[in-house]
């Protein structure tokens, strides 16, 4: 008996397609912070002796050191911003 030997063709495998690079998103809370450099005990880095960065007069306006003194509209939301970065929520606030 004659056998005939079918050869057949070797197909080659598709190689897979490389993924894309993950570029490194920024932080978002880096990008959007009020008042860069306010800690619970530091001032933020914009504040000089003759006027704070929050209450925008020669009266430090920091949430843990002096709070706000009388201030107009705009100061008032800035106080809000830096209490807010700092992580103080209206329930720490009443309780502290």
């Amino acid at each position: 008996m004659d056998t005939d030997e079918i050869e057949t063709p070797v197909i080659p495998k598709p190689k897979k397609a490389k993924k894309p690079r993950k570029v490194a998103k920024p932080k978002p809370e880096a990008a959007k912070v009020a008042f860069p450099g306010l800690t619970e005990t530091e001032c933020a880095a914009g504040c000089t002796a003759a006027k704070c960065a929050i209450s925008g007069a020669n009266v430090c306006g920091h949430p843990r050191k002096g709070g706000l003194q009388a201030g107009d509209n705009a100061a008032l939301k800035r106080l809000q911003d830096a209490q807010k970065q700092l992580g103080l929520g209206m329930v720490e606030r009443r309780y502290a």
